[in-house]
């Protein structure tokens, strides 16, 4: 394999450094794939249109987006935000601190982030704006959690490739998991208190008590079924009560009657919130299509044997380096990534928690690929353009890499 399958990839990178959207992107380095890999039209088109629909089928994420807006329409995040600062006061950086954990904790339990992302997005950003720190320290904690969650089909991949049981890989890779947690939680407190609140405007329109806990009790009850609901379907016997259709459908009942809104007018918010998701998917899918290209003519295996070749004594950092690498173009599905990479890597001879750290590698990447879903959720959440959480997260990510690095020369 020539190195020239390279050149699509650095085309698609030269193309967003020139600050171009990202399907303008796409696009040019598909062109230079295709022409470089002999790629006929037939063959790019069948790539494009199966990636569109696996993104675009991502319901949970998008029913739960639709729902956080359609709650927040009737002001319950504002009310919990009022409720919150009855208990914190002005100490707004303990609100996103917890947010963080609420955040790392629901990603880790489910093994999934984006769909909890919809959920802690809307309170965060009521609660101090869109802080550059918070939603980096949102991405970090997110990544490794689900990185290394005992429900994780990543967890379950890296298990299978290194031949290992999932619960003695998930206990191996523990320590990692609490420090990446603590680095987003320290992150998101000091940005939020370094900051303070970032808005653009805020709703001072007096509530009584009564009306602040009515108006929050249905965001509130929406994160503790999202965070929770695999451990509360237990107290039925394991029978699966707290599904997505059912925390959605539950909290618009619960907010129509606690608010006294229309039930009309929340199934007309519930349908406008889920536009913005999807508008963002089905960007994501056409230019997952477009890098699916790449991948097909060779350019991320190429990379993965380039790691492989590295010289011993820096081969876990470069192995580290080259997930990271991989994860930023191609990083719609993590476990994707990993299954591409890792085994490459493997077989030359890095140990499961060697393998643990390219995966937290591939995790971090991705939360600066404009492909992955939880990146198009803080996006939504935050009210930016997805290109701008992936330059907003980069310096932060970039730092966890080089700790990944570091942690590679020693482990």
């Amino acid at each position: 394999m020539s190195a020239i399958v390279l050149l699509p990839l650095l085309v698609i990178i030269a193309v967003l450094v020139m600050r171009k959207h990202m399907i303008v992107a796409g696009i040019s380095g598909a062109i230079v794939a295709m022409i470089i890999g002999h790629m006929g039209l037939a063959s790019a088109t069948k790539i494009i249109m199966d990636a569109i629909p696996g993104m675009m089928s991502m319901t949970t994420p998008i029913m739960y987006s639709a729902t956080a807006l359609a709650v927040a329409k009737t002001g319950g995040f504002d009310a919990l935000l009022r409720l919150s600062r009855k208990i914190t006061g002005n100490r707004v950086y303990l609100v996103a601190a917890a947010i963080v954990l609420i955040q790392a904790l629901a990603t880790y339990a489910a093994g999934l982030g984006a769909g909890n992302t919809m959920v802690t997005g809307p309170l965060a950003f009521a609660a101090v704006g869109a802080v550059p720190e918070l939603i980096a320290g949102m991405a970090i904690a997110t990544a490794a959690s689900f990185e290394t969650s005992p429900a994780s089909a990543e967890s379950a991949t890296i298990s299978k490739i290194a031949k290992m049981d999932v619960g003695t890989y998930v206990n191996q890779m523990f320590p990692f998991t609490i420090l990446f947690w603590i680095i987003g939680i320290t992150l998101a407190a000091y940005g939020v208190w370094r900051r303070g609140r970032i808005l653009n405007e805020e709703n001072n329109e007096p509530m009584s008590m009564g009306q602040i806990v009515r108006t929050a009790l249905p965001p509130l009850y929406f994160i503790i079924v999202v965070v929770a609901g695999k451990y509360l379907n237990m107290l039925f016997g394991g029978y699966h009560v707290f599904t997505a259709p059912f925390n959605m459908i539950s909290t618009l009942v619960l907010a129509t009657i606690l608010t006294k809104s229309s039930m009309d007018k929340m199934a007309e918010n519930l349908i406008q919130g889920s536009s913005f998701i999807l508008t963002r998917l089905f960007a994501i899918g056409v230019f997952l299509g477009f890098i699916n290209i790449l991948s097909e003519i060779g350019t991320f295996k190429y990379i993965a044997q380039i790691a492989a070749s590295a010289p011993s004594f820096i081969f876990v950092s470069t192995a580290i380096l080259a997930g990271f690498i991989v994860a930023v173009p191609a990083g719609a599905y993590s476990v994707g990534v990993i299954s591409l990479v890792v085994p490459v890597l493997a077989a030359v001879g890095l140990t499961p928690l060697q393998m643990g750290l390219v995966a937290l590698a591939i995790g971090m990447g991705t939360q600066m690929s404009p492909v992955q879903i939880n990146v198009a959720a803080l996006s939504q959440t935050f009210e930016m353009e997805i290109e701008s959480v992936v330059r907003n997260n980069a310096p932060y990510v970039f730092g966890v890499l080089v700790l990944l690095i570091i942690l590679g020369l020693f482990l």
